[in-house]
């Protein structure tokens, strides 16, 4: 399996270098740049392609959470994980909706930030705060960001008109067909729904299309037949 391309960017320099030492001795990622603000790390992600963003929140010009629609508007997609000093739920949600899918605090030990990048690699949602109650209190403001429906709340129209047909079992060419489009064009938004969710196979689509109620079991069963 390759590594997981990660790209840090954080404005300063030595804690950049600390998490290049950690993550270069890790066999299963590779760093392959660091910035030390919002447009070097824009030009560095179209260029190196990372499948991982290690973000800090706080950076000059304050063009942190915008740099992730960006670089989507710009066909680059990497997963993000926020590093932050800031422990407020309110950031952790102003992150979530801009796009991350993780949140953590500069204090983490060593292993938990590992096992974040890790989780949020695989497309896992992935909180750490300082305080566990602030990291529940993310959790207990609006439960639905756990939650497969919560996830869905993320979709656009098309991309919820894909998901329900291949979580019903259809496979790329039926759906072409069913929604009148090509199945390259199926192709492409399966591959981002998989990058968005976190969904490898096609039983995790049928599992999650379930789990978020845009498809029945009885739906399940009639297009079995």
């Amino acid at each position: 399996m390759s590594p997981i391309r990660v790209l840090l960017v954080d404005d300063h320099a030595v804690l950049r270098a600390g998490l290049r030492m950690l993550l270069s001795a890790q066999p299963d990622l590779d760093v392959v740049g660091e910035a030390g603000t919002s447009a070097e790390a824009y030009e560095l992600a179209l260029q190196a392609q990372p499948d991982l963003l290690v973000l800090d929140l706080s950076l000059p010009g304050g063009a942190s959470l915008p740099l992730i629609e960006r670089l989507a508007h710009a066909g680059c997609r990497p997963r993000t994980l926020i590093l932050s000093m800031h422990d407020d739920p309110a950031y952790v949600r102003a992150a979530l909706a801009a796009g991350a899918l993780g949140y953590v605090v500069k204090t983490l030990r060593e292993d938990d930030l590992l096992r974040a990048i890790r989780d949020v690699s695989r497309g896992k949602l992935a909180i750490d705060l300082d305080d566990p109650q602030k990291t529940a209190s993310v959790f207990q403001t609006n439960p639905e960001l756990s939650r497969p429906q919560g996830q869905r709340g993320r979709l656009s129209h098309r991309e919820e008109q894909v998901l329900k047909l291949l979580g019903q079992g259809f496979s790329n060419l039926q759906t072409a067909q069913q929604l009148d489009i090509s199945p390259k064009t199926v192709a492409t938004y399966r591959a981002r729904l998989a990058e968005k969710l976190g969904l490898n196979s096609t039983a995790e689509f049928v599992r999650f299309a379930i789990d978020s109620g845009l498809v029945s079991s009885h739906e399940l069963d009639q297009s079995s037949h």
